[in-house]
């Protein structure tokens, strides 16, 4: 009977030690946060943050970047936040939300390799939305790693997968940079716009072959979607569900035995089906026609 009564105990704390050590990061692309004709659902918003309960979040589209501080600072005390000061055109700026008391910012900054691909500048804010790389430390294990905030030329002409695959080029060469200096546990995270994924196309493959190199892996491959959009017939009341968003790391990111992806928001809740946009609900409508993409690590 002690026996038994030890091994209950033992399992208990040891289930208890594997939760606490678990780590969160997700990826959310706001659609085009607070611009001037589209205010974002702030109430709505901040239950989806709530919901997540998540580490570590890069957010894509912050287009008003005084209005998502305030919003942080006001609603999301527990987090610090980094925003990039380019955008691309649309003034799409890439953020970092971290918990306070588990990590510190080392060091950030832009890339603009990938806001210029066509000419690989690495100075002044180009045409679409730079690279934002973060050096981290863990507080408690002093642990150090990198995020690269990514999000990507959008469409699937031709012309945007050229584009796309000069990008996924530009992001081999910056992880190989930062593997050079010494970096481990890098991770990419963002809307990649990769419209040709679940077609297994060009644009597929030339993603698959970015990770080949840079011998890292996608949380979204056990994903069927992570947001929704009008479709080629924009007359049929139907949204279309497409896989954009990413997670890329390596095997064993931050000394990981295993990670499980978890998709949010109205595209867990329809499993990506086809729908009405008023099916999709007020978070499709006034949030974003992304879902957020979470990976927790244990």
């Amino acid at each position: 009977m002690k026996f038994i009564k030890f091994w209950m105990i033992f399992c208990v704390f040891t289930q208890t030690a594997f939760l606490y050590a678990s780590t969160s990061f997700v990826t959310y692309n706001i659609r085009t946060f607070d611009h001037k004709s589209n205010s974002t659902n702030k109430e709505e918003l901040l239950s989806i943050f709530n919901k997540l309960n998540a580490d570590f979040i890069t957010v894509e589209e912050i287009v008003n970047a005084n209005s998502f501080k305030e919003f942080v600072s006001t609603k999301l005390k527990n987090y610090n936040l980094y925003l990039s000061r380019c955008g691309g055109a649309g003034r799409q700026k890439i953020g970092f939300m971290y918990a306070k008391r588990k990590y510190k910012l080392l060091k950030a900054y832009e890339d603009h390799r990938l806001a210029n691909p066509n000419n690989s500048s690495t100075k002044g804010c180009g045409r679409l939305r730079p690279a934002l790389v973060g050096h981290f430390q863990e507080i408690k294990t002093r642990r150090k790693f990198t995020v690269i905030g990514l999000h990507l030329k959008a469409g699937s002409s031709l012309t945007s997968y050229d584009q796309r695959a000069v990008q996924y080029n530009l992001m081999e060469e910056l992880v190989y940079e930062l593997k050079k200096e010494g970096r481990r546990d890098i991770i990419l995270m963002g809307d990649l716009n990769t419209t040709g994924y679940n077609k297994g196309d060009i644009d597929y493959r030339n993603f698959s072959e970015m990770l080949r190199k840079i011998d890292a892996q996608t949380a979204s491959k056990s994903l069927k979607c992570s947001s929704y959009w009008s479709g080629l017939d924009i007359n049929d009341n139907k949204e279309e569900s497409s896989l954009l968003d990413h997670i890329v790391f390596e095997k064993g990111f931050l000394g990981s035995r295993y990670s499980k992806t978890k998709l949010h928001s109205f595209c867990q809740k329809l499993r990506c089906r086809e729908v009405s946009s008023l099916t999709l609900g007020i978070q499709y409508k006034e949030v974003s026609d992304h879902c957020p993409v979470k990976v927790e690590f244990y």
